[in-house]
């Protein structure tokens, strides 16, 4: 029989397992054009967002701080900037709002059409196959597994392309506006990226985990109802409920374990976010009183730092929900 992929229980594909990002793309090969505007959407949303610590930076600069200028050219200077930073933040709402849209639809067709080929193949396949598989596993790939596939395209493909650009235009803008502050922000990139990169692979065995388990318990949950009247003819139900107890007690068990892993994660984030935040602070003060920085791009550091921990945290959940959906 043709090998069309299947992978049994214990087995995972990869991240970097290039035939099956060739397949996923053969499918989703009809919707070159929305998703290029998808990622079009992200580039601008993007840009509008990088751009606002930047305004308010100026605002500070240049009509906040600054005595010599009328004060009527002042609070002009601040409604003008006022009103870009408004039309700023409704264009990128605009933009994220249409791009999630696009892609909930392009994600809902590409998994309609995952589900048509699946059903499809399940019913050509060989009676031998079929006799020697759980009914309930069977299932979960076409339920559990294909919405996986749609969270990756809906919230992971593009967005994740958004994330690693937000982080690079934000590395750049720190460097631009103060080199000094730029590397000691820099410090916290590979601690970023190797807390990031363990997360994920726990994450990973947490979700095969649970995966598995859920399908342990659609498989025994067929079988039961399937054959409900032997069990009650021989007065199994006792010991048929005790077994299910036992699967489902193993299920909550594994998934409180993902949620403990992701419940450490997020705090552990912040805590990193803000002491970045502390040491700019700290450092760049100093840079202050000696006038070697200006408050204002003090202040835009310190917003750019929050923006920049952020994609770290959501780099990590999408990394973990790629490879949930490669598995």
């Amino acid at each position: 029989m043709r090998d069309f992929g299947y992978m049994e229980k214990g087995q995972s594909s990869s991240l970097y397992d290039f035939k099956l990002w060739v397949r996923i793309l053969r499918i989703s090969s009809g919707f070159k054009v929305p998703i290029g505007i998808a990622v079009a959407l992200s580039l601008g949303a993007t840009f509008a967002a990088l751009s606002v610590p930047y305004l308010m930076k100026t605002g500070i600069d240049s009509y906040i701080t600054v005595t010599t200028i009328p004060v009527d050219q002042r609070y002009g200077g601040l409604g003008k900037i006022g009103l870009i930073i408004g039309v700023l933040i409704s264009i990128g709402f605009a933009l994220t709002f249409i791009q999630a849209v696009l892609l909930e639809w392009v994600g809902q067709s590409v998994m309609h059409r995952i589900r048509q080929r699946l059903f499809n193949h399940i019913l050509n396949l060989d009676l031998s196959f079929l006799t020697n598989q759980p009914a309930g596993r069977l299932v979960t790939r076409l339920t559990n597994d294909v919405q996986n596939m749609y969270e990756m395209f809906t919230s992971v493909l593009v967005t994740m392309f958004n994330d690693i650009l937000r982080l690079i235009g934000i590395l750049v803008v720190l460097y631009l506006l103060n080199v000094q502050l730029a590397l000691v922000m820099t410090i916290f990139v590979p601690l970023a990226l190797i807390m990031t990169l363990v997360f994920s692979g726990l994450a990973r065995e947490k979700f095969r985990a649970i995966r598995s388990q859920l399908s342990r318990i659609n498989s025994f949950v067929q079988e039961s109802v399937s054959g409900i009247s032997i069990v009650q003819l021989f007065g199994q139900q006792r010991q048929w409920y005790e077994k299910f107890d036992s699967l489902s007690g193993e299920y909550l068990s594994r998934t409180l374990k993902q949620i403990r892993l992701f419940a450490a994660f997020m705090p552990l984030t912040e805590f990193m976010s803000w002491t970045a935040v502390g040491l700019i602070l700290l450092y760049g003060g100093n840079l202050v009183i000696d006038r070697s920085l200006s408050i204002g791009e003090l202040i835009a550091f310190i917003a750019y730092m929050r923006l920049f921990f952020q994609p770290l945290r959501e780099l990590a959940q999408k990394y973990s929900i790629v490879q949930s959906a490669l598995a």
